[in-house]
């Protein structure tokens, strides 16, 4: 807990947004005498919430530029969530020289770039570790405790709901869909699940930490991004048969000619990787260093309390610097101003599993072999896996490491033989 000479002004804080996340917040900065929560701003005066005694309904506002605009106000917190309006909200507050605080991975990952330069050119500091993982400090823990590394690879499981739903899908052999209404009755998944399991909200979080970790800016719309939608029980128990588990996967690596290998995709990984145990709502994320080789954090990802936790400490860190030298510390400065080459997914180079319904006759297994082998695709295991009721046989294998696409050359090859009725998935598979 930070403490204060009671002669010593108190730091003050404006808080946009109060929320699961903003009410959090509140809580945690309750336990703070150095610091002064002197305005929040919230949609509805009249809603109920859940806040400690010091927020009263004078500390309350609706008018949010009250907020960015307040002369008295040192940092502006930020938990509305979206693009709009936190972005402009956000950038008139840098412009009258307050250090930012937020949990916006929409906006970090979209328009950090132009809010890190405006912020350098005011000379206030953006914090923003809880945009990535909720509770689990892998951001401050780059930038700080890792800093003399460095790094050639981060992969974690970047958000809850998608880990969820997998979870449930493994252990209920279950469908996707009504995995899906499961967790959204249980409040795991928002009414429009879109961002999540459709991989966005996982791009944008892995985009954010492979700008830390390679020092280079990110374009979120270069990094390629496929969800959870196409995923069924069985690709999930066949993973389970063959050694692996299947999980949702931000990855992002450098290759050996300084491109980033980014992107969020299912992924078979092994059951010795700890991302593998990692269930249920937690992230997991696995960095690899020159120095401390591999280092995996997990934890909560979102909720209340994991993610006021970080937003807190990120508050404490500005509070730290702002009654000690009143000046941002250069290592919490955004530094970096190119973009990084992206690798394109064409060329990346993974083992692939893939699930092919076929008819049921003689030579089939022989001319995907043909067609596998004329694309330079190796395969590792064949197995036919019986037959369907309409006379079809599922063929499930597994290649050896190769360049995507090759892999997709074959399969549009295989698409156009009369034999092979579906390519029921595709899944890649990381070594």
């Amino acid at each position: 807990m930070l403490s204060v000479d009671n002669n010593k002004k108190k730091i003050k804080v404006g808080l946009l947004g109060a929320g699961i996340v903003g009410t959090g917040v509140l809580k945690a900065l309750s336990k703070h005498d150095i610091i002064e929560v002197k305005k929040v701003g919230v949609r509805d005066l009249n809603k109920k919430r859940n806040l400690p005694k010091e927020i009263n309904g004078s500390t309350l506002t609706t008018n949010l530029d009250d907020i960015v605009n307040d002369p008295e106000i040192d940092i502006v917190v930020e938990v509305l969530g979206g693009i709009e309006p936190a972005r402009e909200l956000v950038t008139k507050a840098i412009k009258n020289k307050k250090h930012i605080v937020t949990a916006n991975k929409d906006l970090i990952a979209t328009y950090g770039a132009e809010l890190f330069d405006l912020a350098r050119e005011q000379n206030v500091q953006i914090q923003f570790e809880a945009s990535v993982c909720g509770g689990i400090p892998i951001i401050n823990t780059l930038k700080q405790t890792l800093s003399a590394n460095t790094f050639t690879k981060i992969m974690g499981i970047l958000n809850g709901t998608t880990n969820y739903i997998l979870t449930e899908m493994l252990n209920k052999n279950e469908s996707f869909e009504k995995c899906l209404k499961n967790a959204q009755a249980l409040g795991y998944a928002e009414s429009d699940p879109t961002n999540d399991i459709s991989g966005k909200d996982a791009a944008y979080k892995i985009a954010i930490l492979a700008s830390i970790a390679f020092n280079q800016r990110i374009k979120i719309n270069e990094v390629y991004t496929e969800g959870i939608e196409k995923i069924t029980p069985v690709d999930i128990q066949l993973a389970e048969e063959l050694g692996y588990r299947l999980k949702l996967i931000g990855l992002a690596a450098k290759d050996n000619d300084n491109r980033i290998d980014i992107r969020v995709h299912p992924a078979f990984i092994k059951k010795t990787n700890p991302l593998a145990s990692v269930f249920g709502g937690n992230n997991g994320v696995l960095v690899r260093g020159d120095l401390v080789g591999e280092l995996t954090l997990i934890g909560l990802g979102a909720g209340e309390l994991p993610t006021a936790s970080s937003v807190a400490g990120d508050i404490n860190l500005l509070v730290a610097q702002i009654s000690h030298s009143g000046k941002p510390h250069p290592q919490f400065i955004c530094q970096h101003t190119d973009y990084a080459k992206i690798k394109p997914i064409s060329e990346s180079i993974n083992c692939y599993f893939l699930r092919i319904k076929t008819e049921d006759k003689p030579g089939v297994v022989g001319q995907l072999g043909t067609i596998f082998g004329k694309n330079e695709v190796s395969i590792n295991a064949l197995t036919q896996r019986g037959i369907s009721t309409d006379k079809t046989a599922s063929i499930t294998l597994l290649t050896h490491s190769v360049k995507e696409e090759k892999v997709q050359n074959a399969i549009n090859e295989i698409k156009k033989t009369g034999s092979v009725k579906q390519i029921e998935n595709v899944i890649r598979v990381l070594e």
